[in-house]
């Protein structure tokens, strides 16, 4: 929870002559409930999964008052859409730039957005293991505006092979953009790099 949710917790309790400690305690009780439900087949339903996401929270927790479970439900649909991050864990989601030139598109430069204290935290990596600021704000301008970005998301995946590319210095297409490979007892009439 961000320290400024910290501080409205502890100003309500001293508002409502409560104890801060306990307060708090229940918040954060709440909230480890609201990111262990399972929430991976929700995105199919027709308004997103809120519904069902709120019937399970409150399965989990029964204690909790309505405006309680709209709060965690707004969490948890803050974080997944707009985050991309599907609980309270830190899953970072990445992007690419292609460039070069061919019809098959080779990645040049490769972002990440990761949480650190429920805060998106951009990156653009600058060398092996070198992750800077994202100071152009490539990302946030890329979920801003996704039709107008020159940045596509990809997989963790194709991701690490960014990385192994940039540790070899040499940047071909992502494996899963190369086409098939050579079936067994025939040979290809030119290598795919």
């Amino acid at each position: 929870m961000p320290e400024a949710d910290e501080g409205a917790v502890v100003n309500l309790a001293q508002h409502e002559d409560a104890d801060a400690a306990v307060l708090l305690r229940g918040v954060h009780e709440a909230i480890d409930a609201s990111d262990r439900l399972e929430v991976t087949d929700l995105s199919a339903s027709h308004d997103g999964g809120a519904a069902l996401y709120k019937q399970r929270l409150r399965a989990a927790r029964p204690d909790l008052s309505p405006d309680a479970v709209d709060a965690l439900a707004s969490r948890w649909f803050f974080n997944l859409r707009w985050l991309g991050v599907e609980s309270g864990i830190d899953v970072p989601r990445y992007f690419v730039r292609y460039g070069g030139e061919g019809a098959t598109p080779t990645p040049i430069s490769l972002f990440r957005r990761r949480t650190v204290d429920g805060r998106p935290v951009d990156e653009v990596l600058k060398d092996v293991g070198n992750w800077q600021p994202d100071s152009r704000r490539g990302i946030a301008n890329a979920l801003a505006f996704p039709l107008e970005s020159d940045l596509e998301q990809v997989t963790a995946d194709e991701a690490a092979e960014f990385e192994d590319m940039a540790r070899a210095r040499r940047y071909v297409p992502f494996r899963s953009h190369r086409g098939p490979a050579p079936t067994e007892g025939r040979e290809r009439s030119e290598e795919v790099p």
